[in-house]
């Protein structure tokens, strides 16, 4: 099993697409989506650039080759998603691709925001991650139906992750947990996909149903209103109260060409439905809308 180019938990990461097949799409619903693209995201791809090229020049004054146990990816693209997870008004964000992995175990990447992933056990249908990432939070200043609420810190976040694969369908789960932040929430994500190979194997095509539950803490940061923040609401919302459950559940559908060897371009198409608490929130059932959609275009590079 190889590593998704993105996670697909909120509306941004659903749409992110995949560089090969693997079921565990990062679910990280809480991140990129939600936030504009910020200095976290920016300081994780210098960090990335900068360890590819010590490592690279490094290799080379051993040996004058690079290291097979070093693989380094590059690109960049753009994303068109909701401003935060149960709104109505979309923007696009640049997005970048940079990853460092070290003999597919260890992985320095920017998928689903910064972090660092860990294989500690892998077989050609099973495969358990584990990981660190960055939320990056909410600012109440992304939408006008977020002001006077304030803004939801981003911190730490946990993950682990088990997947299996056999033949063209494969099924992942992925729990990821708070650590810092204002969230201090877990959620969980079923998913299944199905994908085939086109035009001499040179193009590939996935189709990748999802479902997520989160509890209280996740879903009140997210889409609950204390009766202080009802009190500063510009838009005046009315004090709601939320409690654990499914959050959301959808589907993507992902394309990507290997221009060459190295060079691969990609696309991404979600769409989710908020369900329960989070779909009857004023956030979302009067100022934002249950359905959110998102694409996503990239170009990456490997070596």
């Amino acid at each position: 099993m190889t590593d998704a180019i993105f996670p697909s938990s909120g509306p941004v990461q659903q749409a992110m697409t995949r560089s090969a097949p693997n079921l565990l799409l990062h679910k990280a619903h809480s991140t990129i989506m939600k936030t504009s693209f910020d200095c976290g995201m920016v300081l994780a791809t210098i960090l990335c650039v900068t360890m590819a090229n010590n490592t690279a020049q490094a290799a080379e004054n051993e040996g004058g080759k690079p290291s097979k146990d070093w693989t380094f990816m590059l690109g960049g693209g753009a994303m068109y998603a909701p401003d935060y997870e149960g709104s109505n008004d979309y923007k696009v964000l640049p997005i970048p691709i940079v990853e460092v992995s070290w003999r597919d175990r260890v992985r320095l990447t920017t998928k689903g925001g910064p972090g660092i992933l860990v294989t500690p056990f892998a077989t050609d249908a099973v495969k358990v991650d584990l990981g660190l990432r960055y939320d990056m939070g909410r600012k109440e200043s992304s939408n006008d139906a977020l002001k006077g609420l304030g803004n939801v810190d981003g911190g730490a976040v946990a993950v682990v992750r088990f997947g299996y694969e056999m033949g063209p369908v494969g099924f992942g789960l992925e729990v990821a947990r708070d650590l810092g932040g204002d969230r201090d929430g877990l959620v969980a994500t079923a998913e299944a996909e199905y994908s085939i190979r086109l035009f001499g194997d040179r193009t590939r095509l996935s189709v990748s149903p999802h479902i997520t539950w989160a509890d209280d803490h996740y879903m009140s940061s997210g889409f609950g209103i204390t009766a202080a923040q009802s009190a500063r609401s510009v838009r005046r919302l009315a004090r709601y109260d939320v409690g654990a459950g499914f959050k959301d559940a959808g589907v993507a559908i992902g394309v990507g060409y290997a221009l060459t060897d190295s060079i691969q371009a990609m696309s991404r198409l979600g769409y989710s439905r908020m369900l329960g608490d989070a779909a009857d929130s004023p956030l979302v059932k009067q100022e934002g809308s249950a359905d959110q959609f998102s694409a996503l275009v990239g170009l990456s590079y490997r070596w």
